[in-house]
């Protein structure tokens, strides 16, 4: 069907734009080349500040219509200007990113034509990421296929892809999208549909590619509120509407039953958890400890003026802490404020880093429910008041929440220290992946763990473009020894008693060696106290001395890690700095840097595994003393190669201090 310049169009293609830029071009020409021609394009710019504008008016096409705001209202009002300005019998939804397959429009009017008692017809669609690849399926299509299953399904959740739309322009009477349900105005104008007797169906076929990543408006709505709760609010907001016009019908009862149940789900699993927790806070939080932290507040608000903010959640024994000391040393001669958002086992760095920076320790007001707000927003202002200033997070969720009060000019990195991708876990990262698009650049110690992240990225939809926000800049250390060669073979383990450390594998292995050579061995803890050491096992205790650690690590001849997952820890670069062989599983970047010259790598971390493999490793350079000479020579060598400190300065120094 041909288009005739000034008569009424069958289709209204409604196209609500803002900040498209990137897949307008596309968008816009998947609707040109539609083999139904009988329609109009209602593109509205709401407020755009990139190049969609000028993108829409170098489209000379008589079938687009452009409509231009100056400032940004809101996709609602849009889609509600939109509804008004249309003039088809039928409007066809579509977003700005989103591709239509050829033969969408005249499928869903032929199917429209036909069904003349449907008032809204969906489609099935295809989920593309940022640059097109198809990921995916809409994950309710097939359950959904019919009109008693969407009758059905509806109450619950939305089983309908807003852009694959197609709505009887008659059908919608004075029905508008609700300003109130932002996030969710589809889903509520389907069920206010439902409530009035409309039929809603759906073509069991993908005529839509729904585009998802990071910067679509839709995506941005989701991710400022999680799904469970998002529906909470709005059949809240339906029932108490449908209350105050005194409808109530079966679909009014079904959403009721529906809120019922999430709502006691909700409680379950979130909300009564939430609460016990920070009521817990509340009774265990000393108020006198609230207070000291909230006049240290004051304090350094009245004398803080330095050009990097850098949060961290601890200040104890840890290779992670060593590198935040580090990177404050680093950067020294911008007065760094070091902000602590835990709650410290031990205060091991606490004078190290304070060497080098002012150390602000809030564990309870950045935690505490009726604190934290007030103590992010002084924080942020205090970092936005000073001179060309600069933020560093490094396992610290203080730093995700503090970003939505940062001024948007100030550069903001996230150092992640160990990565590794999971289909169905990462949740808190998922959840921090709304600020992606804010947060400068990631900063990695451990190249294996940022392509983990680059992986996480591509399966959350974010553009494969933005894995140029990933930084790889190795950690350094500032200590180095002289091989030293010892009659009983010394083996140390250091590090914290944490659960994927596995100390008690490093017990397990020196019981083994005893036994197999009584007397030939030395071994050594640096870090936990545990009342159940054996008596073979010299336990160090946690050292605040760097010098000290590095006396007694030149001591001995072999650190032994037994964790199951790291990145590319600090105590393997301390230790070959000290001329030792290192015997690990192969976690993180460990197999990447470090091979067969300087040590001796399991090819499992299942726990039986790196038992029998390091005992025999082990036994094996006991008998080979040449061999084992070599190795710490080569472990010596590389560390002065490859560690030194100058470049890992220079590269933070580059990042976090602005001209």
């Amino acid at each position: 069907m041909d288009t005739h310049l000034g008569s009424v169009p069958v289709v209204s293609v409604l196209l609500p734009v803002y900040n498209a830029g990137r897949y307008l071009r596309t968008t816009l020409d998947s609707v040109l080349a539609q083999t139904f021609t009988d329609f109009e394009v209602i593109a509205i710019d709401d407020g755009s500040t990139d190049d969609s504008p000028a993108i829409l008016s170098a489209y000379r096409d008589p079938r687009i219509r452009v409509v231009k705001h100056p400032h940004n209202r809101g996709l609602i009002a849009t889609l509600n200007e939109g509804i008004e300005l249309a003039r088809g019998r039928y409007i066809a939804r579509m977003d700005s990113d989103d591709v239509m397959h050829p033969d969408r429009l005249a499928k869903q009017v032929k199917a429209l034509e036909e069904d003349t008692g449907s008032a809204v017809l969906a489609t099935f669609v295809r989920t593309v990421n940022a640059d097109g690849d198809v990921v995916g399926e809409w994950d309710v299509d097939r359950a959904t296929a019919n009109e008693a299953s969407i009758r059905a399904m509806l109450p619950r959740t939305n089983c309908i892809a807003h852009p694959s739309v197609m709505v009887r322009r008659s059908a919608l009477g004075d029905l508008r999208y609700d300003p109130r349900q932002p996030g969710h105005e589809d889903w509520d104008l389907w069920l206010r549909m439902l409530a009035r007797g409309l039929r809603i169906a759906k073509l069991a076929e993908p005529l839509l590619d729904y585009r998802i990543h990071t910067e679509s408006i839709m995506g941005a709505q989701k991710r400022s509120m999680p799904l469970e709760r998002r529906l909470l609010v709005a059949r809240h907001r339906f029932l108490t509407g449908a209350l105050l016009r005194a409808e109530w019908n079966m679909v009014h009862m079904n959403v009721l039953y529906a809120q019922v149940r999430s709502l006691a789900r909700h409680l379950r699993i979130n909300a009564l958890p939430a609460l016990a927790r920070n009521l817990h806070r509340c009774l265990t939080y000393s108020p006198i400890g609230i207070l000291r932290e909230q006049y240290g507040l004051r304090r350094t608000e009245r004398t803080w003026r330095g050009r990097t903010a850098i949060f961290i959640p601890y200040l104890h024994t840890g290779g992670a802490e060593q590198v935040h000391a580090d990177i404050a040393a680093a950067v020294r001669d911008a007065s760094p404020l070091v902000v602590v958002n835990g709650f410290s086992t031990d205060r091991r760095f606490a004078p190290i880093i304070g060497a080098h920076a002012t150390v602000l320790e809030l564990p309870r007001s950045l935690n505490h429910p009726f604190w934290k707000h007030r103590t992010l927003k002084r924080l942020a202002a205090l970092i936005n008041a000073q001179h060309t200033p600069t933020l560093l997070g490094a396992l610290s969720g203080s730093f995700f929440e503090l970003l939505p009060f940062l001024h948007q000019e100030v550069p903001a990195y996230y150092l992640q220290h160990a990565f590794k991708f999971q289909p169905e876990g990462n949740v808190q990262h998922r959840n921090w992946l709304r600020y992606f698009n804010r947060i400068t650049g990631y900063l990695f110690i451990s190249s294996r763990s940022r392509d983990e992240f680059a992986r996480f990225l591509h399966a959350n939809h974010v553009p494969q473009g933005a894995a140029a926000k990933l930084h790889f800049i190795s950690n350094a250390v500032t200590r180095f020894g002289t091989m030293q060669q010892h009659e009983q073979l010394g083996l140390i383990w250091v590090g914290r008693d944490a659960p994927e450390k596995r100390l008690p594998l490093f017990l397990a292995l020196a019981d083994r060696l005893e036994r197999a050579l009584p007397g030939a061995f030395r071994f050594t803890i640096i870090g936990p106290e545990r009342s159940e050491t054996p008596a073979i096992v010299r336990s160090m205790g946690l050292l605040q001395d760097g010098d000290r650690v590095a006396e007694i690590m030149a001591a001995h001849d072999v650190l032994v890690l037994t964790s199951d997952r790291e990145g590319f820890p600090m105590v393997i670069m301390e230790a070959m700095a000290q001329g030792l062989v290192i015997a690990s599983t192969p976690v993180g970047d460990v197999p990447l840097r470090i091979g067969p010259a300087e040590a001796v790598i399991t090819s499992t971390t299942e726990a039986d595994g790196v038992l029998e493999e390091l005992t025999a490793a082990i036994l094996a350079l006991h008998r080979d003393r040449t061999r084992l000479q070599g190795m710490k020579a080569a472990a010596l060598a590389k560390a002065k190669a490859e560690f030194a400190p100058e470049e890992f300065g220079a590269a933070y120094r580059a990042l976090l201090i602005r001209p």
